[in-house]
This record gives structure tokens, sequence and C-alpha cells, in this order.
């Protein structure tokens, strides 16, 4: 069972990864300055995009925290399971017994 969540957690931070190099990408896209000899359509179409390009990664940004966020929820998770196995393995009274 272990082993499936350490499987989970390193392909959710693999594309955590190609989440952040598609980020980057899309900001070098948005950073472009729009060439001012374009035609009205033309720049209205390129602003399009550049806005396109904002959105998606503006997207990609939230979803990567999203996903950094269940992560780290999940590794709480497992230490506090593996907390309460451990307390478990004691018996009822040297649970609650005065130490």
């Amino acid at each position: 069972r272990k082993m499936k969540s350490l499987d989970v957690k390193k392909r959710l931070e693999e594309l955590i990864e190609s989440g952040k190099q598609a980020f980057d990408l899309l900001l070098e896209e948005v950073k472009k300055p729009v060439d001012p000899e374009l035609q009205d359509d033309k720049a209205r179409n390129a602003m399009k995009a550049k806005k396109e390009c904002f959105m998606d990664a503006q997207e990609i940004l939230v979803a990567i925290n999203k996903i950094q966020k269940q992560i780290l929820e999940g590794e709480e998770l497992d230490k506090t399971q593996e907390d309460e196995e451990k307390s478990f393995k004691a018996g009822f009274s040297e649970k609650y017994a005065k130490k």
C-alpha cells in the first residue's frame, strides 16, 4: 500500500515539474512584445494569443499549488496514520497509563 502511495507522489511531483516548464514557456510568450507593425486584425489576434497564454499560465500555477497542497496533506495523513499504528500497538491500559 505504501509503495503505491510513493508512486503516486512521484508522479505528482513529475507533473508539477512539467507544469513549471509549461508555465515558463507560456510566460516567455506573454513577455514578448507585440510587433507595432502588425495590422489591426493581426495585432488583435496577437493580443488574444497573449491573453490565452496568460490565462493558461495562471491555470497551471493554480493547479501546481493545488497538487503541492495535496502532496503535503498526504504526507501529514501518512504521518498521522503511522502515529496511530504505533499507539495502537500498545494495549488499552498502556496507552492511557500515566507515565
